[in-house]
């Protein structure tokens, strides 16, 4: 799978509903698939990540499955989705998230992009394990879904804590700040996951509900060795730059029940 940051979108950036639109390069493939997506449950109260494929398909096959109809509506609810969404070769798709309809603060919801999904030197990203099986994308987008608190807390205490990833009491689910998104990405993208195949257009991918307990187990797991690397680097770092004048080098001091250096000539 090969990443790139998006052009022109900030890293820290939210966006509002979150369209994306292909413009159209053979007018005789000009139908556009659009695709609403309704973010609820879970996933819209503590957030999460949703990752969208696009894949081209002929303009035959695409008609043939399409029912007269371009336009879909799916809703997710887990804090973990893959979405895969066929369109037209050559022709025009377009998706956006929504809270959905009737959620409290539904009109403040926003998303982020935490990374584009590339392709090779051949126009094809990666290959699909789920759902339509075998199909290759023309690449795709991993989107944070920020949690409620983030976005719509009663003060700037209440977001902030939320974009921190700060959680409170032994049962807490993982926070969905953009850290903690990206531990959730790399515990289960490419993994098997169960999808909806009553759909010939969209296919929605999700871990099978009795799966979450071990999920989040990894996940706390995962958050908590990320944030003890950023911890290391960071003592090592200063170590290294409040003596950069000097010829020795930085080791681990045996006394400190966290990581810290001290530098020794």
């Amino acid at each position: 799978m090969i990443f790139a940051n998006p052009r022109g979108m900030s890293s820290r950036g939210l966006f509002a509903g979150m369209i994306f639109l292909l413009s159209v390069t053979n007018s005789a493939a000009a139908a556009i698939t659009d695709l609403t997506i309704d973010v609820a449950g879970e996933l819209l109260e503590r957030g999460g990540v949703v990752t969208i494929y696009h894949l081209p398909v002929g303009l035959g096959d695409w008609r043939a499955n399409a029912s007269g109809s371009t336009t879909t509506t799916v809703r997710i609810e887990r804090r973990y989705a893959e979405i895969q969404l066929r369109y037209p070769e050559n022709a025009t798709f377009t998706y956006r998230f929504r809270a959905v309809p009737g959620s409290p603060n539904a009109e403040k919801h926003r998303t982020q992009v935490l990374s584009v999904i590339g392709t090779d030197t051949e126009g094809r990203g990666p290959q699909m394990i789920n759902g339509f099986v075998d199909d290759y994308s023309s690449g795709g987008r991993v989107i944070r879904i920020p949690p409620m608190a983030e976005i719509a807390g009663e003060d700037e205490v209440t977001r902030s804590a939320a974009r921190w990833g700060e959680t409170e009491g032994l049962d807490a689910s993982p926070p969905a700040d953009q850290r903690s998104a990206r531990a959730l990405v790399g515990l289960l993208e490419r993994t098997r996951l169960q999808c909806d195949t009553s759909s010939e257009q969209v296919q929605v991918c999700q871990p099978a509900s009795g799966e979450w307990p071990t999920i989040e187990a990894r996940w706390w797991r995962s958050i908590a060795e990320q944030r003890l690397e950023r911890l290391n680097h960071h003592a090592l770092r200063n170590c290294y730059d409040s003596k950069w004048f000097g010829n020795g080098k930085c080791e681990a001091d045996p006394e400190s029940d966290e990581p810290r250096y001290i530098f020794r000539q």
